[in-house]
């Protein structure tokens, strides 16, 4: 039995250490992910440990045969699915959806973080130069020609790499869209 599975063993049998290793292992990555989706830092920091408690009220119900993981995921994404849709409808009861768009759903809201949050978080794996080349073209605005003049390189190249910035970016996607749509 792997270690994982061991751990979520332990974990289903009430072993509070178990717990605590998860906790430890997972905590900082669910809450980062969920900021990424809310927008929020101190929220964020309250749902991931809501998700954590509900992990050990459910944890009777966890199958060591599925990725710890991937379960903490789902839990965060319906943790924070679910705050952005009361927060939207505290703001449509107040009259004031200055934040989103009168005909978004709180789904749309949702699934529009997860892909901007994917976008970052890919556009942050990519080496260093070709980082700096996406963000200037694709958040600064500026022309590859621009680019390539700041930079001290030639056009061919910002274009190049501006163009496997966003292969990678599209697998990143279609790889979110594989496995969890």
């Amino acid at each position: 039995m792997d270690m994982e599975k061991e751990k979520v063993e332990a974990l289903r049998n009430g072993n509070h250490k178990a717990f605590e290793d998860v906790f430890l292992l997972y905590f900082k990555r669910v809450r980062l992910f969920i900021g990424g989706i809310i927008k929020s830092d101190a929220d964020a920091q309250e749902l991931a440990q809501d998700v954590f408690v509900k992990l050990w009220t459910n944890r009777e119900a966890l199958n060591s045969e599925k990725p710890l993981g991937a379960y903490l995921y789902t839990i965060a994404k319906n943790t924070a699915f679910n705050f952005l849709k009361h927060k939207l409808v505290e703001q449509s009861y107040t009259g004031s959806l200055s934040l989103y768009d009168d005909v978004a759903t709180p789904e749309d809201v949702l699934f529009a973080r997860e892909i901007s949050l994917l976008v970052e978080m890919a556009v942050n794996e990519i080496p260093e130069q070709r980082r700096n080349i996406y963000i200037l073209s694709r958040e600064k605005g500026m022309s590859n020609s621009d680019i390539a003049l700041q930079l001290g390189i030639s056009k061919k190249t910002v274009e190049n790499q501006l163009s496997l910035a966003l292969q990678e970016i599209r697998k990143v996607i279609s790889l979110f869209f594989l496995f969890f749509l």
